[in-house]
């Protein structure tokens, strides 16, 4: 992908932002029975939190929901689009919430993804995440800044 612009999501975008994130899990949703759904809410979220979309082509290709708690900044969500995916756009969505974790004063940044979503697993290590919780189904990563 050759160049990605990047915009705040506002309510206008709840439904682009739900069918990137349904399109993202649906791959995952097909062998994994327990995997929560994650497009509730995103009205709230996006109200809420910082969330980040990354643009290709003025086409919507991956967003990020992040939430800053004391010193820790929170990743809620990544989804990319399946055709945007292994095109680095999730570690420029992740690289932008970085930039604001640092820039608020946090010291590290944390997440939660499932047991099975190895693929997922495996990106996040690859940009410098270490887990550091295994309960049940979710594992816990962190990324220190």
């Amino acid at each position: 992908m050759a160049d990605i612009r990047f915009t705040d999501a506002t309510q206008d975008d709840v439904k682009a932002v739900t069918d990137c994130i349904r399109a993202a899990y649906s791959k995952a949703r097909e062998t994994i029975d327990d995997l929560p759904d994650v497009t509730g809410g995103l009205a709230q979220d996006i109200a809420d939190h910082r969330v980040i979309l990354a643009l290709g082509n003025d086409e919507l290709v991956g967003v990020i929901i992040f939430a800053q708690q004391g010193d820790v900044m929170k990743v809620i969500n990544l989804a990319v689009s399946p055709a945007a995916q292994g095109q680095g756009v999730a570690g420029k969505l992740l690289s932008r919430a970085e930039i604001d974790a640092r820039d608020a004063g946090c010291t590290h940044m944390e997440l939660r993804t499932h047991r099975l979503m190895q693929d997922t697993r495996a990106i996040y290590a690859h940009l410098g995440w270490v887990e550091t919780e295994l309960a049940g189904n979710s594992v816990a990563m962190r990324k220190d800044l």
